[in-house]
């Protein structure tokens, strides 16, 4: 988690003419679904994604959510937000094959001469409107847009909306959050870390109940802004042990149809410091864990080398990858990556599998020292994970993308106790590396997207088209804008959100 760098507090302007901007809470009811929750022991009332389009729908509290045309206000009830809600949803099955008309997929870049520049531009996005046959959790076809639907045939409408890939949130963590439950914000420290260490201990246990709950809330919420691919991190600690791994594994199965995710075990409160190594053997032993977590081994294990060394020899004995969170200055973090990939080049298994999370040292580097460790780190196929920080070290992300580092984004914390925002909005983090670190046009907001995709762009570099192609899996949002620029830069709705072919979030209508 990070502690050295809390996103500042931004302020907002809600437009009252909005239809999605007023300031209520409700929870859209439908008639239809109500749901007993074993868990929770009491009735839980489904949101009805047939009734609203846009809204965040996906949590325990809705926001500002409109009331369709036939709603009448006995339909509306507000939220006990004392409790613990996390309502099921009612997303439609669709079926194994069937064909979604009127999709926009991006074709090309539009390039223009202007009077005022030297050579021509890029100003726009062509795009056109195809069909797409679906079967067995592929796109399966790509069709002219007058393509003939077989009689018969399910068939679904796009209505226009242009087609991007799933997005990614690969650095989050699911196991622990206020989210799904009463608003609480994060208090003062005045001890730093140390301090929201001992808060967690307290709280761990009192959440522990609920914790499967608010997981799958967040999920929810993921799925509401489009994301069905994650990498989530779960603590392993002496408070907790393997409670939060039990609970977030039992979630994860919930999703299993419209989430494809891998589980990283982090010892947040120190490897060394709490003695946590015989509890990351037991979670490793469990199964279903795909990389061993560390956290900086000088300031807070005090222990660079050992510290290091246990981290990667848990990964070597289990064949697991590595992500380790290195918040660290660069006089400690730096010695710690180079150690990280020393035992890497001796040890084959780990190239490729190594991630270094947060690495806010490498962003006091000078140019030349930036490029000698980004070669090491390419070399060895290390990746870069980051939450986007705000503040005052703005993280070089596009030069190590560029330099051929993979760079992947997260969330991080979602509403917790150790930062109060997050909201599981992949995209914004992608709206927020374009703002820092390019240009405000069609061309240079539009190679942003990628942060969000996992660089899986409609278009490549060249304004080639790239995605999507008959045989990847159909999994894609529908967003109402006209190219990826406008997405990116405008966030609007995931009004329909697909995993591998079936609806995760949002609604989509029936062919005529």
């Amino acid at each position: 988690m990070d502690t050295t760098r809390p996103l500042p507090g931004r302020s907002s302007t809600i437009d009252s003419r909005h239809p999605y901007n007023k300031l209520s809470i409700l929870l859209v009811l439908s008639p239809r679904i109500v749901k007993k929750d074993a868990n929770m022991g009491n009735s839980q009332s489904g949101l009805s994604r047939r009734s609203f389009m846009g809204s965040v729908g996906a949590g325990s509290l809705v926001l500002g959510v409109g009331l369709s045309s036939g709603a009448s206000a006995t339909e509306t009830k507000p939220i006990d937000v004392s409790t613990v809600t996390t309502p099921v949803t009612d997303v439609e099955k669709l079926p194994n094959a069937y064909y979604l008309s009127n999709v926009r997929l991006e074709t090309g870049f539009v390039e223009e001469k202007k009077a005022w520049l030297d050579a021509p531009v890029v100003t726009h996005t062509n795009t056109e409107l195809k069909t797409l046959r679906i079967a067995d959790g592929k796109i399966a076809e790509i069709l002219d847009a007058k393509a003939e639907v077989p009689a018969g045939a399910a068939a679904f409408d796009a209505q226009g909306q242009l087609l991007l890939p799933t997005f990614r949130d690969m650095h989050i963590h699911l196991d622990k959050t206020f989210y799904g439950g009463p608003w609480e914000a994060t208090l003062p420290t005045q001890h730093g870390r140390a301090d929201r260490v001992a808060q967690e201990r307290d709280l761990l246990p009192k959440l522990l109940p609920s914790a499967e709950e608010r997981t799958a809330a967040m999920i929810r919420l993921m799925h509401s802004h489009g994301t069905t691919v994650c990498r989530t991190h779960c603590n392993v600690d002496p408070v907790s042990k393997l409670g939060n791994l039990e609970h977030l594994k039992a979630s994860l199965d919930r999703f299993k149809d419209t989430l494809e995710s891998k589980i990283i075990i982090f010892p947040q409160h120190g490897l060394l410091a709490s003695d946590s190594v015989s509890l990351m053997r037991e979670a490793l032993k469990s199964g279903g864990v795909s990389y061993v977590g560390g956290v900086d081994p000088t300031s807070f294990d005090h222990a660079l080398e050992k510290s290091v060394d246990t981290t990667v020899q848990l990964a070597i004995d289990f064949n697991v990858g590595i992500d380790v969170h290195i918040h660290e200055a660069r006089e400690t973090a730096i010695p710690a990556f180079n150690r990280i990939m020393d035992h890497m080049e001796k040890n084959k298994q780990l190239q490729g599998n190594v991630t270094f999370s947060h690495a806010y040292s490498l962003a006091e580097l000078s140019k030349e020292e930036l490029n000698d460790i980004a070669t090491r780190m390419k070399a060895l196929g290390v990746t870069l994970a980051s939450a986007v920080p705000l503040g005052k070290g703005s993280m070089p992300l596009r030069e190590l993308h560029e330099a051929g580092i993979e760079i992947i984004c997260g969330t991080d914390s979602v509403m917790d106790w150790w930062n109060s925002f997050g909201n599981c909005d992949i995209l914004q983090k992608a709206n927020e590396i374009a703002r820092l670190q390019y240009r405000s046009t069609e061309y240079d907001i539009s190679r942003t997207l990628g942060y969000a995709t996992g660089f899986v762009t409609p278009l490549n570099d060249k304004g080639e088209q790239a995605w999507p192609k008959a045989g990847d899996d159909a999994s894609f949002n529908l967003l109402p804008a006209s190219c990826s620029a406008e997405a990116v830069a405008r966030l609007p709705a995931r009004n329909a959100v697909f995993h591998k072919g079936k609806l995760a979030y949002g609604a989509v209508s029936k062919a005529a």
